[in-house]
């Protein structure tokens, strides 16, 4: 059993599964295989994963979520400064195995009060720390003053946070609870990069505007539907195959098309001509033929820009660069 001063960090193993689990949900969990043999498919209209570390203590402190949750001011004022050096650092010190944040002695009941009304207001009211908490070098003593950390990487945690026996200032609190929220942004920033660090489209995606984004979310967010992307048929063996095949070179050799799916607003619309995308049932619909490379490329292309901006969508909502999500088309 663990003593009652840890604050634990769950990592890496069980955030990076909670995190599979959410791309999981994304791209396979709600999909509906038919016994055609239809491809997997099928998203959740609205799939957010911005992940996290859960931070847990005695005193029930949890710092993040899975999912996404809204904006955070310290997102914004605090964490999105950070230089490139101390987030590598806080990546190392976040990834040392299953990671704790270990207090160096047990937390007085009023101290857990504290600590947990510090955290609010960190987080809620913008109360933040004049300085940093002083890290140790490898080879340092604590001398009793003050607060301060020590990385110990190849260690079963990640940091140990050394408290004095006296009463801690406001600061001192307030240095400590900055150094968590910190780790925890670090982790979101690397699993946000090791997610798409081995897809060719990433550099891609991520030139897209923010304008182009808003267009991509109100064509894609528009219907009342639960299930984002099902079929009007089963895609046959071959045309299953050739999807397979295509999404790898999509992924891997950054294969895709320019000519943009054909668009309807309504079901009605549809002609049977060739593959299109309907607005308001969140549906693919596909002509009796057998689908061309072309517009096979045209489904897999739209199917991945879904999964890839409600991530970036809510990841800009959570750091404050977006006051909210876009707009959605007011259908009849």
């Amino acid at each position: 059993m663990r003593p009652m001063n840890e604050i634990e960090i769950e990592l890496p193993q069980i955030v990076l599964d909670r995190a599979d689990a959410a791309y999981a949900q994304i791209r396979q969990q709600a999909a509906q295989e038919s016994p055609a043999g239809r491809r997997v498919k099928s998203f959740p209209r609205v799939a957010g994963i911005l992940l996290a570390v859960v931070i847990l203590s005695a005193t029930a402190v949890s710092a993040a979520a899975v999912g996404i949750v809204g904006y955070r001011r310290y997102m914004a004022e605090r964490m999105t400064d950070i230089g490139t050096e101390e987030l590598g650092h806080l990546e190392m010190v976040a990834e040392q195995g299953n990671v704790t944040a270990e207090f160096s002695r047990e937390l007085t009941a009023r101290e857990r009060s504290i600590y947990e009304q510090l955290t609010r207001e960190y987080e809620a009211d913008g109360k933040y720390p004049a300085g940093q908490i002083r890290e140790l070098a490898e080879d340092e003593n604590y001398s009793g003053t003050g607060v301060a950390v020590r990385s110990t990487p190849g260690e079963e945690y990640g940091c140990l946070i050394y408290l004095p026996d006296t009463v801690l200032t406001e600061e001192e609190w307030l240095e400590i609870i900055e150094y968590l929220h910190k780790l925890d942004y670090s982790l979101r920033e690397k699993l946000w990069q090791q997610k798409y660090s081995e897809v060719s489209y990433f550099d891609r995606y991520e030139q897209m505007t923010d304008a182009e984004i808003d267009e991509l979310y109100a064509l894609l967010a528009s219907a009342p539907v639960d299930v984002w992307g099902t079929d009007s048929r089963n895609l046959t063996a071959e045309e299953q195959s050739r999807y397979e095949q295509w999404t790898e070179k999509y992924e891997v050799e950054n294969a895709y098309t320019e000519s943009p799916i054909k668009v309807i607003t309504d079901p009605e619309e549809y002609d049977g001509q060739e593959l299109a995308y309907c607005i308001s049932d969140a549906m693919f619909y596909e002509p009796e033929r057998e689908l061309t490379d072309e517009e096979l490329l045209q489904l897999i292309d739209l199917e991945h820009k879904n999964q890839y901006i409600f991530e970036r969508i809510g990841r800009e909502i959570e750091c404050g660069k977006r006051a909210g999500w876009p707009q959605t088309y007011h259908l009849q």
